[in-house]
């Protein structure tokens, strides 16, 4: 089962039928170690992950329904690493 997609932050689309996709994506990275007596738990992270058009593809109209999309048609999601990302507030 492929993790859901929370927030989407960048779609491109490549003129050779590929969309890659920059979204905070939920249970890709280890918040708590796991212990002797307590598993792992997993917390979202922001992640890209990619997937080829079909002709038959159809982007949803609303946030939710790509939110969903994605979700369904990406299966290979990275962790993008954001550690050297300045706060310029």
């Amino acid at each position: 089962m492929n993790p859901d997609v929370l927030e989407i932050y960048d779609v491109s689309f490549s003129p050779q039928g590929w969309c890659t996709v920059v979204a905070i994506v939920e249970d890709s990275v280890i918040v708590i170690p796991q212990t002797e007596y307590d598993p792992a738990e997993w917390g979202p992270a922001m992640c890209r992950g990619s997937f080829c058009l079909n002709e038959d593809d159809v982007m949803p109209a609303t946030d939710a329904g790509m939110r969903r999309l994605l979700s369904e048609r990406i299966d290979n999601w990275e962790v993008v690493d954001c550690s050297d990302w300045a706060d310029d507030g």
